[in-house]
């Protein structure tokens, strides 16, 4: 209920509101005449009625961005994504400084954001504008901003990076997988955990998490996951990781091998990432394949199945996304290569069509 009272030649107002959890709380305003004063103490009911906090929008930006990964994040997400959301924060304490969500604008953010962009990879300021505009939209459904200030950002980046391409060819994948079978039984663990990343497409930490009754003979559960970040087998990245999948016979026979040989009951010890890395390369080396990260092993393992005409909802399913846009999201650069080779191949067949005729 508003309160308009006059102090000498001025008229101040005053706004009490009860917050959601209960709380006491008032703002005020001075204007020159009490019809300002009746006009501002309207609209501010009318926000406040909607859910607007005008103290909670007073507070900066990186302070709440803060509070929205304790409030939001850390009881829905794994440890190590809160790790790389806590990563965000002192980026967001940079570029925001003490900005208030009050006086956040669409052009305001967008400037932190290209500010970023100028000096990290477009990747990067891909991850953290995600994050940013998140978090700015529960501020809005909370209250806390007006309005939605934050659907019309775009993350840029004028810091150029070199193309690096992170995925096998057909005849690379080739090469490999035929090294890898004729050195595996005879060569460090390292070549069984390259070779099965590449037959199944299962993600680093998945690999890492399986244990001895995860082999089923002609496949294998998908049920957790290893963190490095954290140290510690967790759940798997979301409920589509949750997965069987279906083994070569080759596959089978080196897996089932190495099980007679080993008692251990993890599959693999938990390396680091470093040291996967280095083996990685050192791997691809002796197989004279370019180098790429580990996860590219997953990237050439999709790449290989869509040269090969299989269909993308199975490799959706096989690779545990939780449906085949995100597949399509993902590797569009090599469905887009698809697309070519297919259009190529439907105009020869019409071209013989005419010749024929």
């Amino acid at each position: 209920m508003a309160s308009i009272t006059k102090r000498g030649n001025k008229w101040r107002a005053f706004i009490a509101y009860t917050t959601y959890n209960g709380a006491q709380k008032r703002i005020s305003g001075t204007f020159a005449t009490q019809k300002e004063a009746k006009e501002w103490a309207s609209k501010e009911e009318v926000k406040i009625n909607g859910g607007y906090n005008p103290n909670m929008a007073k507070i900066p930006f990186a302070e709440y961005y803060v509070q929205w990964i304790e409030t939001y994040k850390r009881p829905t997400v794994r440890e190590s994504t809160i790790i790389k959301y806590n990563t965000y924060a002192k980026d967001i304490s940079e570029i925001f400084g003490s900005q208030s969500l009050s006086k956040l604008t669409p052009t305001i953010v967008q400037n932190a954001i290209t500010k970023f962009g100028n000096t990290h990879a477009l990747e990067t300021t891909k991850n953290l504008t995600s994050t940013v505009k998140a978090s700015l939209q529960d501020a809005y459904v909370d209250g806390y901003i007006e309005r939605d200030i934050y659907s019309r950002v775009k993350a840029v980046s004028s810091k150029k990076t070199a193309q690096f391409q992170n995925y096998l060819e057909a005849d690379e994948f080739e090469r490999l997988q035929r090294y890898l079978y004729a050195t595996v039984k005879k060569s460090d663990q390292f070549h069984l955990l390259v070779l099965l990343a590449l037959e199944t497409g299962a993600r680093l930490g998945e690999l890492l998490a399986l244990t001895r009754p995860d082999f089923t003979g002609n496949a294998i559960d998908i049920n957790k996951s290893y963190s490095n970040s954290v140290k510690a087998v967790t759940l798997p990245k979301n409920k589509s990781s949750i997965r069987t999948i279906t083994l070569s016979t080759s596959m089978s026979e080196v897996l089932e091998w190495y099980i007679k040989q080993n008692n251990n009951n993890d599959l693999f010890p938990h390396w680091s990432n470093q040291t996967i890395q280095n083996n990685l390369v050192r791997i691809l080396k002796e197989a004279h394949s370019h180098p790429i990260k580990f996860h590219g092993l997953r990237h050439s393992h999709v790449s290989y199945l869509l040269h090969n005409g299989v269909d993308i909802t199975y490799i959706s399913k096989r690779v545990g996304h939780s449906n085949t846009a995100i597949t399509i999201q993902v590797y569009s650069h090599m469905l887009k290569e698809k697309e070519q080779v297919q259009n190529e191949l439907a105009l020869n067949i019409l071209d013989n069509l005419g010749k024929n005729t």
